[in-house]
C-alpha cells in the first residue's frame, strides 16, 4: 500500500465518527499540520460571527470539519491529487447538507456554512471558487464550476449594512459556470444551461441556454450537437478520474 492510500485510509477510519478536538488533531498531524487539540477547541471561524450562526449552527464535529477543509490547502498534501481529491470528499460527506457520489472539488474553494451546501452526483468545483452559503446552495448532478467563480446568497441594505436579506441560488443538472463567473442571490440556473466566463449573472437562466455579460443576458441556445445530457461528458478528468 502506498503511504498515499495509507493515509487516506487513516483519514477515513477517523471520520467513520463524528470528529471531536482529539481526532481532529490526528487528521491535522496526518497532513502534516500538527495542532493540539485544546489549542482547536479555541478556533472560531468566520461565520461564528456572522448573523446566520445562530440560526444554523455548527456542531462540533462540523466545525472540526470546516477547519479540516480550511486547512488541506495549508498543506502540501494539497497539491496532491490523489490525497486532496478523495480528501475533500470525505469531508463534503460529512459536512455537507448533501453530498452525491463522484464529488471533485479542486484546491482553494471556500465557503462559510458547509452544512448548508447540497451538491448532487458527479458535481465539479475547479480552482479557488467561492460558496457564500448562508442562504442556502445547491448543485444538481453533473453540475460544474469553474475557476474564480462565486456564488452569493446574501445582500446588504444601503442605509444600514447589518440588515441583511438572504436567496438561494441553485445551478441545475449538466449546467456549468465558466471562470470568473459571479451568481447572486435567488438566481437559477437551468439545466444544461451555459454562463460565459466573467459573467455576472442578477436573473435566472433558461435550461440549455448560453447567457453572458454584466448583467447577463441569453445569448443563444447550448450546442449539444443532438446529445443527450449523459453525452454531455461533464467530468473533470479524462477517464472519469475520481468519479
Amino acid at each position: 500500500m502506498s503511504i498515499t492510500s495509507d493515509k487516506l485510509n487513516r483519514v477515513q477510519e477517523i471520520l467513520r465518527n463524528d470528529l471531536t478536538a482529539e481526532t481532529a488533531s490526528q487528521v491535522m498531524a496526518l497532513i502534516g499540520l500538527p495542532v493540539e487539540a485544546a489549542e482547536l477547541k479555541e478556533y472560531r471561524l468566520w461565520g461564528d460571527y456572522l448573523p446566520k450562526a445562530e440560526e444554523f449552527p455548527y456542531t462540533e464535529s462540523q466545525r472540526y470539519l470546516h477547519i479540516l477543509w480550511e486547512n488541506i490547502d495549508r498543506s502540501p498534501l494539497c497539491i496532491n491529487v490523489d490525497f486532496a481529491i478523495p480528501f475533500r470528499t470525505l469531508i463534503a460527506q460529512k459536512l455537507f447538507k448533501k453530498c452525491g457520489k463522484g464529488f471533485v472539488a479542486n484546491e482553494g474553494c471556500r465557503f462559510n456554512y458547509g452544512h448548508l451546501i447540497e451538491v448532487g452526483d458527479y458535481v465539479c468545483w475547479n480552482h479557488c471558487c467561492y460558496i457564500d452559503s448562508k442562504g442556502g446552495v445547491k448543485f444538481d448532478d453533473y453540475s460544474m464550476m469553474t475557476e474564480y467563480s462565486r456564488i452569493f446568497t446574501h445582500g446588504h441594505s444601503e442605509s444600514d449594512h447589518e440588515v441583511r436579506s438572504y436567496a438561494p441560488v441553485e445551478i441545475g443538472a449538466y449546467a456549468k459556470v465558466y471562470t470568473n463567473c459571479t451568481l447572486l442571490p435567488g438566481v437559477h440556473i437551468g439545466r444544461g444551461a451555459i454562463v460565459a466566463t466573467g459573467a455576472v449573472v442578477t436573473k435566472d437562466v433558461p435550461d440549455y441556454t448560453l447567457v453572458g455579460g454584466v448583467p447577463a443576458k441569453p445569448i443563444r441556445e447550448r450546442k449539444t450537437d443532438g446529445k443527450e445530457d449523459s453525452e454531455l461528458n461533464h467530468y473533470m478528468f479524462p477517464d472519469k478520474a475520481f468519479q
